[in-house]
């Protein structure tokens, strides 16, 4: 769970970067949106929706830790993180 929270936080403003590109309609650049978002929201506006995809993603993630753990466990491997 603490696995897919963190990959939720950081990958939070690729994925808003990307979709501020696609809402662009290529009208803009790469560096035009950073700099238009850090101007209009700061650092933290490139964290927008970070509860909802903690909450979609986080979930996804976590289920296919839990799976990948279990699939280890049921052919007679270690589980990830124990020794």
């Amino acid at each position: 769970a603490i696995t897919s929270l963190l990959s939720c936080i950081t990958s939070q403003p690729g994925d808003f970067i990307l979709t501020e590109t696609y809402k662009a309609h290529g009208s803009t650049t790469f560096s035009g949106i950073i700099k238009g978002t850090y101007s209009e929201r700061g650092l933290g506006g490139f964290f927008g929706g970070l509860k909802a995809r903690i909450i979609h993603c986080g979930g996804i993630i976590t289920s296919q830790l839990i799976i990948y753990d279990r699939i280890k466990i049921g052919l007679g491997l270690a589980a990830t993180g124990s020794h």
